[in-house]
């Protein structure tokens, strides 16, 4: 019988994923953004969430969204995540961060174990 050890991500999650992302649609209400995540954490991870912000071009957060990317990415896997945030003046460019996450335990590459 295997076990699985979940725990939660320290507070500078971003790091060990990569982001990318395109607008999609953005209207008088709210701009929708499409994109991919990529875990690097080297385990698989749950209860992915994302964060997207509109900045102004002296980087200062006008807008933000919070994102339910998915139940699980498995380790350098990737998941589709689409966010909507509200549209206001002055957004100049957006950033998109990983901002929580549970880790299972890592498996050291080659070591994996299988149950009988």
């Amino acid at each position: 019988m295997a076990a699985s050890v979940l725990w939660v991500s320290p507070a500078t999650p971003q790091a060990r994923f990569r982001t990318t992302f395109n607008v999609k649609a953005r209207d008088a209400t709210a701009i929708v953004l499409d994109g991919q995540v990529v875990n690097d954490t080297g385990r698989d991870v749950f209860d992915v969430w994302v964060t997207a912000e509109g900045l102004n071009a002296s980087k200062k957060v006008l807008t933000t969204g919070i994102t339910f990317v998915g139940q699980m990415i498995g380790r350098s896997g990737s998941a589709p995540f689409e966010a909507k945030i509200p549209t206001v003046e002055g957004i100049d460019t957006f950033r998109v961060t990983v901002t929580s996450y549970r880790a299972g335990t890592a498996v050291p590459q080659g070591r994996e174990v299988q149950s009988p």
